[in-house]
């Protein structure tokens, strides 16, 4: 009876312990099932980040190249539309440097003080500098040609002639305008006063210079 007792206190203990075992096993397989779903829903989690970083630089690229086109096609029609507006403002350009004395009788002047002005203001996209509207397209449009050179040079030589012809024109101004306050001083005084403001001309001008004339008109 005791050795019975003693058997099935045996059997008891190996249940339990294998009992305990198996929910060692349990809890480990659960841990290990737990660190694998982990680990494979950090590398889903990867994969996702790296699928939308890699959108993401895909329509950033796709903006880019975009963006490249717009311009490319926006300079294009740029060229396409400003290139026969600047022959035109070339030709023009030319026509007042040839007709500054026959047939605008110096009109034309003003023209070049314009292209000049407009130049400052618009870019040289519509009117080029002052000697490039002598240059044949071709040199014009390459930089770097052998014919830039010659074009800097004639250049210089327009500013200095556009330099001298405005100074000419200004004083031509104030001659005239001093002309027309003098006329209407002289119409606007009586006929006493006109005597003396000859007079006072005379007193000026000195009668050496008056003889001096005197005897060249004789």
């Amino acid at each position: 009876m005791v050795q019975t007792i003693i058997i099935m206190a045996n059997i008891d203990e190996r249940l339990l312990a294998a009992s305990k075992a198996d929910k060692q096993r349990q809890e480990e397989m659960s841990y290990r099932d737990q660190l694998r779903q982990e680990k494979l829903g950090s590398a889903d989690k990867d994969r996702q980040a790296d699928g939308e970083s890699g959108s993401l630089r895909q329509r950033v690229q796709a903006a880019r190249q975009a963006l490249n086109l717009k311009e490319q096609a926006k300079k294009k029609l740029e060229e396409k539309v400003a290139a026969p507006a600047k022959q035109g403002t070339n030709w023009l350009l030319r026509w007042a440097w040839t007709s500054l004395v026959v047939p605008s009788w110096g009109l034309s002047l003003i023209y070049i003080n314009i292209h000049v002005f407009l130049r400052f203001v618009l870019g040289d996209k519509l009117f080029c500098k002052l000697g490039q509207e002598w240059l044949p397209k071709q040199i014009s449009s390459v930089s770097g040609a052998p014919g830039e050179m010659a074009g800097k040079t004639i250049g210089i030589v327009e500013v200095m002639v556009l330099l001298i012809l405005d100074l000419i024109a200004f004083f031509i101004v104030l001659a005239i305008l001093a002309l027309l306050v003098m006329i209407a001083t002289w119409l606007g005084v009586s006929w006493w006063e006109k005597l003396e403001m000859i007079y006072d001309a005379l007193k000026v001008l000195g009668w050496a210079t008056i003889k001096a004339l005197v005897f060249l008109f004789q």
